[in-house]
Formats: C-alpha cells, structure tokens, sequence
C-alpha cells in the first residue's frame, strides 16, 4: 500500500493494521494515573512505526490522539513506494493539524525536502514559493518544526532558526 492511502485512510482502517497496546500512564497524576490503563500505544505492523498517547484520563481520546501522531511520524518518514509519486497537494491555506488533510500535507512537504537533502532554497523552488514562506511555513507547528531540526541534524546541516 502507498504512503498517501496510508495518510488518507479512517482511524479505523488504520487501526486494522495496528497493534494496540492500553498501558498506565506514566508521570505525575495522582492515583488514578497509575492505576488504570488509559495510555495508548499503536505500533503499525508493517512500517514498524509507532506512537504513544497519555494526557488524558480517557483511553479513547489517548487513542485517537496516538493514531494522529502515528500518521503524522508515517508522513515524515516513510518513503515513497516504487513508482509512487507525490501528489498535488497546495502548501496554503494550511491544514489545521487536526484535519485530515494535515498528513498528506506534511507528506508532500518531507517528500520535497527529502528529495532536496533537507535544504529550504531548493525545497521551495521545488514547491514553486520561496525560502521564508516554506520556513513560515513549517514554522507554524512544533512537531513538523522538530522533525526537521531532526533530520537536519543526523545530515549535519546547520540549525534552522524560526
């Protein structure tokens, strides 16, 4: 299956391809932080990712927020499948990243700079806007912001400043 099917598809769908585990929440909380199993941890079997879930006392709130982050790690790291190509995705308005368009966004986003060695000048002609709109951009949301400073920093790449 393609990395964008994989984006699009429902919580429940994906949750088909998961391994769920309920667990205690760790950290701070009080008793009934330690005593009941509201964590949630979905491991996608066949990409091996996996994402963990514990603010809330509501294990499906947990989930839900588990299979959101899980999408957005599959959007950043995972590859394009053989003969697959990124589709036409506008970079604005952005998503909220509670929408689900936000995951196929942040794919075509980490596809163009992966495919440019993590450098904004040539992502964002790449993408057909400049320099400062794409670091605007991605400066918009923390976890996107992370990942690349992650991945600009196992390349030796200088930090990005926002």
């Amino acid at each position: 299956m393609n990395k964008y099917d994989l984006l699009k598809m429902s919580d429940a769908e994906l949750l088909k391809q998961c391994r769920f585990e309920a667990r205690r929440g760790t950290g701070p909380g009080g008793q009934k932080r330690n005593k009941t199993s509201t964590a949630a941890r979905v491991t996608h079997e066949p990409s091996g990712l996996s994402a963990t879930d514990d603010v809330t006392r509501s294990q499906h709130q947990n989930l839900a927020h588990a299979l959101w982050k899980l999408r957005c790690e599959m959007a950043v790291k995972l590859p394009l499948a053989e003969g697959e190509s990124t589709p036409e995705i506008p970079l604005e308005p952005v998503p909220r990243s509670s929408s689900p368009a936000f995951a196929p966004w942040l794919g075509r986003i980490f596809d163009a700079l992966l495919a440019n060695g993590f450098q904004l000048a040539a992502t964002a002609a790449a993408l057909g806007c400049s320099s400062s709109q794409l670091t605007k951009l991605l400066s918009k949301d923390d976890f996107v912001w992370q990942k690349l400073a992650e991945a600009r920093q196992k390349l030796q790449l200088p930090p990005l400043h926002r």
